[in-house]
C-alpha cells in the first residue's frame, strides 16, 4: 500500500490523534489545575478547534476524491464512459481492499465531521463551565465520528465490523454520559442491550458468510463466491439475514427501533442529535455497501431480502409518522420522526438495487454489459443514490438544527415538553422562525432542504417504476402520504409557538455556539435548493461509485 493513499483516510487518522491529545489535557487538566494549556485554551473549545479542522480535511478528501486521483474505474452509462475515482486501501493477500475510498465514502465522512463539529457547538450550551469528565466527553465524540468516517469506506466484513462497534461502543457510553440523571443511565444500558444482542446476530451472520463463501470476506469476494454456487444455499441466506437483522437496528427501521426512543429521550440533547444523524449515516454506507455489493441484488436470491426490506421500509415510514403524532415529549417525537426519515432513504438504497439489477454490471472489474439507454433516460442513475446523498446532506441541518432550538429552550425552561413551545415566538422569534423551518424541511415543504432531497428519492423511485418495479412507485406514493402525516405533529408545534399564549415570559437566550449551530443549519436548510445543481454534479460521482465494484 502505497503512503501517499492514506491521505484519503487522513481525516479519520486526525481526528483518532487530536483524540488522544484532548484524553491527555484532560488528564494534565485534572492534576494540575492553574498550569497547563488546558487552563489557557479550555478542552471544551480545544475538541470543536480540532473538529473544524478534520471538517476541513475531510472536505478536502471530497475535493481530491472528485478529481479522479488514484485509479479510476470505467463505467459505461448508455454512451458514454464515465471515470469514477475508487482507490482501495489495505489489500489483503488475496488482492481486496479492507476499505475502499471514493465520492460515496467521501462525502459521507464529511456528514459524520460535520454532524459532530455542529454536536460540540450544542454542547458548549448544553453542559455549559460545569461539565464534568469534559475530556472524555469529547473525545469519545471525535472517536465516534472517526469510526462512523472508516464505516462509510468499509468493503470487508472485518473492516465493518469493527469500525460499527466501536461506534456503537462510543456511542453506549455517551448516551449514559450524563450519570447524575437516571433516565441518560437507562438510555445507556438499553441501547448498550440491544446493540449488544443485535451485533452479537450480526457477528454469527458474517461468520456464516464466511464459511459458506470459502472464508472470503471482502465484498467482491463474498459476491464471487456466491456467484460461483449454482443457488444460494440455506446456510448462505440466513447468514445474510443475519447482517441485514444487524444493520436494521444501527438505522432503527421497524421492527428493529425499539432501542430508539427511550436511548434519544433520556441520552443528552446534543447525544441525540449525534445519534439521529451520524450514526445513522454510518449504518446507511454499510447497508449500501453491503446490499450493492456483496449479495449482488442482479441476482434471483436476492428477490427474497428486497421484498423484505420493501416492507419493512413501508413499515418504518408509517409506524414512525404515526406513533409520533401521539408524543408529549419533543425529544421522542424527533425519535419516532427519524425512524420514519430513515423509511424515506430506504427507498432511495431499494431503488439502487433495482438500478444495479437492470444493469447486470459485473462486481468483479470493469462492467461487462452495456447499460439500456433507455433506462438512463428514465434516470434510474443516478437519482437513485443522488437522492440519498443529498437528503443525508440535508437531513444533518435540519434534524441537528432542531436540536439546537431543542437544547436551547430546554435548558432556560427545564422541559421538553411540547407544550414548553407555546408562545416561543414570543419569547424568541428567531428560535421559533429556526425551528419552523427545520421542521417543515422534515415534512419536505418546498422550497426546503428535506424538499430537494425527496424530489430526488421519490423522482428515482418513480422513474425506476416505469422500467417495471411498480413496488418502487407505491413507496414513493407512501412516502409522499407520510410526508403529509408528519406535517401534522411538525405543524402542531409550530401551532403552538405561533397562535398559542405561554404562561411563561421567559426569554429563551443562548450562547454563541448554539446561535451559530442554528445560523449555519437554517442557512444551509433554506440555501440548499439554490445549490441543487452543484449539488447534483458534486454527488454524481458518488452516486456511481455506489453502484461499481471494490477495487481489486
Amino acid at each position: 500500500m502505497y503512503i501517499g493513499k492514506l491521505v484519503l483516510i487522513a481525516p479519520s487518522i486526525y481526528l483518532i490523534v487530536a483524540a488522544i491529545i484532548v484524553l491527555l489535557l484532560g488528564v494534565v487538566a485534572s492534576r494540575r489545575p492553574d498550569k497547563g494549556l488546558d487552563h489557557y485554551l479550555p478542552v471544551q473549545y480545544l475538541a470543536p478547534a480540532l473538529t473544524f479542522v478534520g471538517v476541513i480535511l475531510a472536505g478536502g478528501v471530497v475535493w481530491h476524491s472528485m478529481l479522479l486521483v488514484g485509479k479510476s474505474t470505467a463505467v459505461s452509462i448508455g454512451n458514454e464512459i464515465v471515470q469514477v475515482p475508487i482507490i482501495g486501501l489495505f489489500i489483503a493477500n488475496n488482492g481486496y481492499a479492507q476499505l475502499t475510498v471514493d465520492p460515496f465514502a467521501a462525502i459521507l465522512s464529511f456528514v459524520a465531521f460535520a454532524g459532530t463539529l455542529l454536536v460540540m457547538l450544542l454542547s458548549l450550551e448544553h453542559f455549559g463551565e460545569r461539565q464534568v469528565h469534559k475530556a472524555e466527553y469529547y473525545a469519545l465524540l471525535m472517536l465516534a465520528a472517526a469510526a462512523a468516517a472508516l464505516a462509510s469506506a468499509a468493503s470487508d466484513l472485518i473492516a465493518l465490523y469493527l469500525s460499527i462497534e466501536f461506534l456503537s461502543l462510543t456511542s453506549y457510553v455517551l448516551a449514559a454520559y450524563a450519570k447524575t440523571d437516571r433516565r441518560s443511565g437507562e438510555a445507556g444500558l438499553k441501547y448498550f442491550l440491544c446493540g449488544a444482542a443485535c451485533s452479537a446476530i450480526m457477528l454469527y451472520g458474517m461468520s456464516i458468510l464466511f464459511g459458506v463463501t470459502g472464508g472470503s470476506t471482502a465484498f467482491a469476494a463474498i459476491a464471487k463466491n456466491l456467484t460461483s454456487q449454482a443457488a444460494m444455499t440455506g446456510a448462505a441466506w440466513v447468514g445474510v439475514m443475519f447482517v441485514l437483522v444487524g444493520l436494521c437496528f444501527k438505522l432503527a427501521l421497524t421492527p428493529f427501533h425499539f432501542w430508539a426512543p427511550d436511548a434519544y429521550e433520556g441520552a443528552p440533547t446534543p447525544v441525540t442529535a449525534f445519534l439521529s444523524v451520524v450514526s445513522k449515516a454510518a449504518g446507511l454506507a454499510v447497508m449500501v455497501r453491503f446490499l450493492l455489493v456483496a449479495v449482488l441484488p442482479d441476482k434471483p436470491y436476492a428477490l427474497s431480502w428486497y421484498w423484505i426490506l420493501v416492507v419493512l421500509t413501508a413499515a418504518t415510514m408509517f409506524y414512525g409518522n404515526l406513533v409520533a403524532i401521539a408524543q408529549r415529549n419533543i425529544k421522542r417525537m424527533l425519535a419516532y420522526s427519524g425512524i420514519a426519515q430513515m423509511g424515506y432513504l430506504m427507498i432511495g438504497v431499494l431503488t439502487a438495487m433495482h438500478a444495479f439489477a437492470v444493469f447486470g454490471q459485473s462486481r468483479f472489474g470493469i462492467p461487462t454489459s452495456a447499460v439500456r439507454a433507455d433506462i438512463v433516460d428514465g434516470g434510474v442513475i443516478p437519482w437513485d443514490m443522488q437522492g440519498v446523498l443529498i437528503y443525508i446532506l440535508a437531513y444533518l441541518f435540519m434534524n441537528i438544527g432542531a436540536f439546537a432550538v431543542v437544547v436551547a429552550v430546554g435548558k432556560q425552561l427545564g422541559s421538553n415538553l411540547i407544550e414548553s413551545y407555546a408562545g416561543l415566538t414570543r419569547r424568541s422569534p428567531l428560535y421559533a422562525s429556526a425551528l419552523t423551518v427545520f421542521l417543515v424541511s422534515l415534512a419536505g415543504v418546498p422550497p426546503t432542504a428535506g424538499f430537494v432531497g425527496k424530489l430526488f428519492i421519490f423522482g428515482g423511485a418513480i422513474r425506476a417504476g416505469v422500467v417495471g418495479r411498480p413496488e418502487l412507485v407505491t413507496l414513493a406514493v407512501l412516502g409522499v402520504v407520510n410526508s403529509v402525516i408528519s406535517a401534522y405533529y411538525y405543524l402542531n408545534v409550530v401551532r403552538l409557538m405561533f397562535f398559542h399564549p405561554s404562561d411563561s415570559k421567559l426569554e429563551v437566550r443562548a450562547g454563541w455556539s448554539l446561535n451559530a449551530a442554528v445560523v449555519l443549519s437554517l442557512a444551509v436548510t433554506l440555501g440548499l435548493i439554490l445549490l441543487a445543481g452543484p449539488l447534483s454534479l458534486l454527488t454524481g460521482n458518488a452516486a456511481y461509485a455506489a453502484l461499481v465494484s471494490m477495487p481489486r
